[in-house]
C-alpha cells in the first residue's frame, strides 16, 4: 500500500513539474515563432510565394476551362451526330423517323 501512495505521489509531482516545464517550453517555442513571422525577410518570402501561387492557380483554372469547352464541343458533336442518325448530313432527327401509332377507339 506504501508503494502505492508513493507512486502517485510522485506521478502527480512529475505531473505538475512536467506540465509548469511544458508551459514554459511552449511560451518560448510560440515567442520564437512570432518573432520569426514578424521578420522582414519572411514576410517577403511569403508575399513572394502568394503571388506565385495565385499566378499559378490562374493559370490553372484558364486551363481547366479551356480543356471542359472543348470537351464540351466534342460531346456535344457526338450526341448530335448520334441524333442525326449517324451523320451530319441526316435530313430528320431520329425522334422524327418513329413513329407510334396510338389506337382510336
Amino acid at each position: 500500500m506504501k508503494g502505492k501512495v508513493l507512486f502517485l505521489v510522485a506521478g502527480a509531482a512529475g505531473y505538475v513539474l512536467g506540465a509548469r516545464a511544458g508551459r514554459e517550453r511552449y511560451e518560448q517555442i510560440s515567442s520564437a515563432a512570432s518573432r520569426a513571422w514578424g521578420n522582414p525577410k519572411v514576410q517577403s518570402t511569403v508575399n513572394d510565394l502568394e503571388g506565385k501561387a495565385t499566378d499559378a492557380a490562374k493559370q490553372a483554372g484558364a486551363k481547366a476551362q479551356e480543356k471542359v469547352s472543348a470537351t464540351a464541343g466534342s460531346v456535344a458533336g457526338s450526341v448530335r451526330s448520334k441524333v442525326n442518325g449517324g451523320g451530319e448530313d441526316a435530313e430528320e432527327p431520329l425522334g422524327e423517323q418513329h413513329h407510334t401509332r396510338m389506337p382510336t377507339d
